[in-house]
């Protein structure tokens, strides 16, 4: 029975987070209409909201280590679907600016980052082969994506038709399920783990602290901590492009379906190769195919007789399939690296890793746009984009600093997989 109920968690958790993606183009435009931030401030929220999930090995070390009522998976699941509703419950009421918008970020994220370390430990502990870990990784990944598609054309549509704050309520209602089926689920204590001491589990952790880890750790970070031109691209589209929520939604679509290609391409043809020559692949197409974003800078439609919608479909396409195609390798390497017996701890702690990684690329962005005077239109002051152009080629050069790292990363095929 635990067996079956771990299939089903596995997918569950991961649809119920890509179906809060609902809320996605609802955030952008409350953001930025409703109690009307500047890029500058989006990009050091974005950062202010990811520590939750730059504290992983802390649930992690929890749940491992601290049962409730003997059970170290369930009751944390239950208090983490709670938490993700009612951050998004408090965007729907009672957030009237940026300091309100942190709390409530940071609370649903805490629920959202907590229910990821529980089925992490799942997936980490099944990942005893590359190709294991690959597939479970496709699963999980799969299942987000399955999730955000559902309700990816209705979340510009509802911003349109119902408003911002009614979407937070929908949203706010979804991560109530993830309560609901860790009550129903069955979990039997693990005696071998519960017996180990403090001591020994930390003892155990500074064992496995190779050259090898701590390269790969130093990889990751780098590879998530490069800047992004996310907001101020996003504000671009509103004030310049005029796009409107419900096309935000169509994007939205766009996206995750191609997303779910990039998907299916890793699964049946990179599933097996090494890492280090997928990275390299990755960075290098990550760098031109991002000519139709830029494209959309410069105006480049206008000479090739296009839409600008066309560009922003072709841009969002090729990002969809690509960024998948790009994470997957990441969470390989990360569950990989995970000894046994400690799996949940270590893999929310290489998480972490990323996500911090990701919340310097918001500060980095961040401080781009006010280097570079980019930013929307404001109280009194006009929207200025004149150097949103070079701000975008700083973000996607920046990809390839990784690079010099890729030698030390160690092998993570078994001797099978290689022949």
């Amino acid at each position: 029975m635990k067996k079956d109920l771990s299939i089903v968690l596995i997918p569950f958790v991961y649809f119920i987070a890509g179906a809060t993606s609902l809320a996605t183009v609802a955030t952008t435009f409350f953001y930025k209409d409703d109690i009307g931030l500047s890029i500058a401030q989006v990009q050091i929220l974005g950062s202010i909201a990811i520590i939750p999930w730059s504290i992983k090995p802390i649930y992690g070390f929890i749940s491992d280590r601290v049962p409730v009522w003997n059970l170290r998976r369930k009751p944390y699941l239950f208090v983490a679907g709670l938490f993700g509703a009612a951050g998004y419950l408090m965007m729907a009421t009672i957030v009237q600016g940026f300091s309100g918008a942190i709390v409530a970020s940071v609370i649903s994220a805490l629920g959202f980052a907590l229910a990821d370390v529980i089925v992490d430990g799942i997936v980490a502990e099944r990942s005893r082969t590359q190709k294991e870990a690959g597939k479970l990784q496709v699963v999980c990944r799969a299942s987000l994506m399955i999730g955000a598609i559902a309700v990816s054309y209705l979340s510009g549509v509802l911003v349109e038709r119902i408003g911002a704050r009614n979407v937070f309520f929908i949203t706010g209602s979804l991560p109530i399920f993830t309560s609901v089926f860790a009550l129903l689920m069955s979990e039997k204590q693990d005696p071998a783990i519960l017996k180990t001491t403090v001591r020994e589990f930390l003892r155990s952790i500074r064992k496995i602290c190779t050259p090898a880890l701590l390269w790969s750790i130093a990889f990751l970070f780098l590879w998530r901590a490069t800047p992004t031109s996310g907001s101020a691209f996003s504000y671009f589209l509103i004030d310049e492009l005029k796009f409107k929520p419900e096309f935000f939604g169509t994007l939205s679509l766009v996206s995750n379906v191609t997303a779910i290609f990039g998907i299916l391409v890793f699964r049946k043809f990179l599933l097996s190769l090494p890492l280090k020559k997928l990275f390299l692949w990755i960075v290098i197409l990550s760098i031109v195919l991002s000519l139709p974003s830029l494209g959309l800078v410069y105006g480049w439609y206008n000479i090739l007789g296009m839409s600008p919608k066309f560009f922003a479909v072709a841009d969002t396409a090729i990002g969809g399939a690509l960024q998948e195609i790009g994470f997957l390798p990441l969470l390989v390497l990360a569950a990989r690296l995970c000894p046994k017996g400690m799996e949940a701890t270590m893999f929310a702690l290489l998480a972490s890793i990323m996500n911090i990684g990701l919340a310097v690329s918001d500060l980095g962005g961040a401080w781009l746009t006010t280097i570079f005077h980019v930013h929307g239109a404001e109280a009194n002051i006009t929207a200025d984009y004149t150097n949103l152009g070079i701000l975008m080629w700083i973000a996607i050069l920046s990809s390839a600093l990784p690079l010099p790292l890729l030698p030390f990363l160690p092998e993570t095929r078994e001797k099978s997989e290689i022949a």
